[in-house]
């Protein structure tokens, strides 16, 4: 009985891969490698298998593998969604859950971590963009889905998970036990005047309300009389593509080109414009960026970059430029193909080509690269192409040492944090002092971590920061937390250094012209 359904069912499939093939072969006639005589040698293949393996098969697994191996030779974006995939699809919209607190993606047959959400338990353990979650509760990870690994990572609040971590610079795997808990996403989780007369905002992603938060932190920070704005965008992982635009509208007038999209079909190319005019563009503003910066928050940060309305600072960004739309298919799956690319006012294509090497590994690939490509801004000055926004400015993010590493693995900051808490009165004028260091020193040791006294000596300061910010965050939140961290990201400082140097935007200008020998 099984076997005949197997063959109904190979049968059916037959006829339709059939009817199809004879509607595309018309008109791929002319083609090299004519599509119906693949579409014959693909259901005899089928054919075959179903009556000649060693065991019985099961069509269904077999065509699913079939499309999911099709799509793969693609771009890392076209996906095939089964029914569960997207049910996981529903549950990641609501903006609320319980989990860890990650953005992910399957690369290298791994999942890696591409950014960590601000205040949830992923930032508290400690897990960082680029780690490769090679197990979950015991089970390897290879080959699975980003929503077969969502569908694992999250559970109810209060729940545990053991994930396995493999991270670059560290030989051995680490195991780390992560308690769950509801994930709200804050688009911007604080804004606030960071120095003299500087604003700062912090932009983790581009959800629903952003335009309106992003409005309202300009307003309040407007009556503070600041002569400079900070916009943090680094490890924004981007979202949707109408708030990037709506929030490109605070600081162009109306009816200016954000960004438009170009397909291979005329029905996927579209244009976006401003329709407002806030104008916020009476003081310079920087906007910081890094490798983990993506999709919409490239579009805002390049947008304002070809627009001359803001200093680019940081690190090149990741290059998602690409646009997915989502079709039905039958029995409740789905396909996400990618069907244009994005592109700014500059001409500039965001979009950084990659593909899989002989390892599997995912690359950029170079031969679609020219990273020389040469754009100009409205006023005249050079950008560059090549995928990803080129900042005006590079300044590299410290890493950490293997000794710091260790300490943030063993997620000692955050317990240490929460006994001192406990036994002890903190306000928000709370300093660590060397006595408190000292304690915390004595809290390594009885980690087992090893160290010498010289890497001691050259973390120290980072390591005090770091307790800070940690107890600070615990009692009174992540912008009176993220007051302390700043002070040890030298991305940030440097930045506001430049506001130190000088008063305009166009003095900013003049600098990259005058260092880097471009725009003379």
């Amino acid at each position: 009985m099984k076997n005949k359904k197997n063959l109904i069912l190979l049968i059916v499939f037959v006829i339709i891969i059939g009817f199809w093939a004879g509607r595309f072969s018309a008109a791929r006639a002319n083609n090299e490698g004519n599509l119906y005589s693949y579409m014959q040698l693909f259901t005899q293949i089928l054919s075959k298998l179903e009556q000649n393996y060693v065991e019985e098969i099961n069509p269904e697994k077999l065509i699913t593998g079939a499309i999911q191996g099709m799509v793969k030779t693609l771009d890392p974006y076209t996906t095939y969604l089964t029914k569960e995939d997207f049910e996981e699809l529903k549950t990641t919209t609501k903006g609320k859950f319980g989990g860890l607190g990650i953005h992910i993606s399957s690369q290298d047959d791994y999942i890696t971590v591409m950014s960590v959400i601000e205040g949830t338990p992923a930032s508290r353990y400690g897990l960082m963009a680029g780690d490769q979650i090679i197990k979950v509760n015991g089970e390897s990870t290879k080959g699975w889905s980003a929503s077969k690994a969502a569908k694992n990572l999250r559970g109810p609040k209060g729940t545990k998970v053991n994930i396995t971590i493999k991270r670059e610079g560290v030989p051995e795997a680490m195991n780390i036990e992560i308690v769950r808990d509801v994930v709200k996403i804050a688009s911007i989780p604080y804004a606030y005047k960071i120095k003299d007369d500087i604003g700062y905002i912090r932009i983790t992603n581009f959800n629903a309300t952003t335009d309106e938060d992003l409005h309202k932190a300009l307003l309040e920070l407007s009556e503070q009389n600041i002569k400079g704005l900070l916009l943090d965008l680094r490890s924004n992982p981007g979202g949707l593509l109408n708030q990037a635009v709506e929030t490109v509208d605070e600081f162009l007038p109306m009816n200016k080109l954000v960004v438009y999209t170009k397909g291979r079909k005329e029905e996927f190319e579209k244009k976006f414009y401003t329709n407002d005019n806030y104008s916020f563009d009476s003081i310079p503003i920087i906007v910081l960026i890094n490798k983990g910066s993506a999709s919409a928050s490239e579009i805002f940060a390049g947008s304002l970059q070809d627009w001359d309305k803001a200093l680019i600072v940081g690190e090149n960004s990741f290059g998602k430029g690409s646009v997915q739309q989502l079709f039905p298919l039958p029995m409740g799956n789905g396909i996400k193909i990618t069907t244009s690319h994005y592109y700014i006012e500059s001409g500039r294509c965001i979009h950084k080509e990659r593909k899989r090497d002989s390892a599997n590994k995912l690359v950029v690939d170079s031969s679609k690269v020219n990273n020389k490509q040469v754009f100009h801004t409205v006023s005249g000055r050079v950008v560059y192409g090549g995928g990803g926004i080129t900042p005006d400015i590079i300044i590299k993010q410290d890493t950490l040492s293997t000794f710091e590493i260790s300490v943030v693995r063993k997620n000692l900051f955050f317990n240490f944090a929460v006994e001192y808490i406990a036994s002890h009165d903190i306000d928000k004028n709370f300093t660590v002092t060397d006595d408190i260091f000292n304690q915390f020193v004595e809290y390594i040791n009885e980690a087992k971590i090893e160290y010498t006294e010289e890497q001691m000596d050259e973390a120290k300061e980072w390591l005090k920061n770091s307790v800070e910010y940690q107890i600070v965050s615990n009692k009174f939140g992540l912008e009176q937390g993220n007051k302390i961290a700043v002070k040890q990201d030298p991305q940030l400082q440097k930045s506001l250094k430049l506001f130190e140097k000088f008063d305009t935007l166009e003095e900013m200008f003049a600098y990259v012209a005058d260092t880097t020998g471009v725009n003379k």
